[in-house]
């Protein structure tokens, strides 16, 4: 494959067409050149060329140059310029769709149809524990055995990202602060993090986010695959349930006591 074919494969990997691909490519090759010899080195059709021509020179990644008593010929614009206004148009686009999707998501969870999904495994829990927090905007609520799963799911980073905007609980066990892993844990929390510790034991992890969804899982359940023990649970926007456990993690978060370093 030629330098030529490669440049135009990956112009077309961008979405341009293949005369589009085609003609610019040759003509950054050319320098300058008429349109007969573009056609010529390019195998584009000479009775197309001039239409692609244009629709580049519309698109700006084409100059004509203009020659008094001579035949007009073009030049490219420079390649670099070309693709960094082609990579910022494709990122306003995708602003745009993350934008409008999200909006499609934010209704979908406002409706009176509720969703339940099922977790199997530690990689679905961090995945959904994950983009739960992504979600917030209010408040979070986390129930979890030991603190030491926070790190192992990935998750302080971001608790500690949002602790500055949104109210976040966070209560564990005695077995989950009494050991110097799990003391490195809390002391990595920043101080906006309310962290109380539990009198009662439990061996869940489960978070309430803006008071609209929530994750519970429990931990102890043997997977298929591997025989091990591992967390298996539930995803919902459900309100009853959502409600039910926020009432369950309050009553719990009421009667513990806050961390003290």
């Amino acid at each position: 494959m030629t330098e030529l074919d490669k440049a135009k494969d990956a112009l077309m990997d961008l979405g341009w067409s293949e005369y589009e691909s085609k003609t610019y490519s040759t003509l950054v090759q050319l320098g300058v050149a008429t349109a007969s010899k573009i056609a010529k080195n390019s195998n584009v059709p000479p009775n197309r060329v001039y239409q692609i021509l244009g629709r580049l020179a519309e698109r700006g990644f084409v100059h004509v140059v203009e020659a008094i008593g001579a035949t007009t010929k073009f030049e490219a614009k420079d390649p670099l310029l070309v693709l960094n206004e082609t990579k910022t148009r494709f990122l306003d686009k995708i602003e745009i769709a993350i934008n409008a999707l999200d909006e499609l998501k934010e209704r979908k969870q406002d409706t009176d149809t509720p969703i339940l999904y099922t977790i199997h495994g530690k990689q679905e829990l961090s995945s959904y524990l994950l983009n739960s927090l992504n979600s917030a905007k209010d408040s979070i609520f986390i129930g979890i055995d030991t603190l030491i799963e926070l790190q192992h799911r990935g998750l302080i980073e971001k608790i500690n990202e949002l602790s500055d905007k949104i109210t976040i609980r966070v209560i564990t066990t005695l077995r989950g602060i009494n050991d110097k892993y799990e003391k490195e844990v809390a002391n990595k929390l920043n101080k906006n993090v309310e962290l109380k510790v539990s009198k009662d034991e439990f061996s869940t992890i489960f978070m309430i986010v803006d008071s609209k969804i929530m994750i519970y899982t429990s931990f102890g359940f043997k997977n298929e695959r591997s025989q091990d023990l591992d967390y298996y649970g539930i995803y919902t926007n459900d309100k009853k349930t959502v409600k039910l456990i926020s009432k369950s993690f309050d009553i719990i978060y009421e009667e513990g006591e806050f961390y003290i370093n």
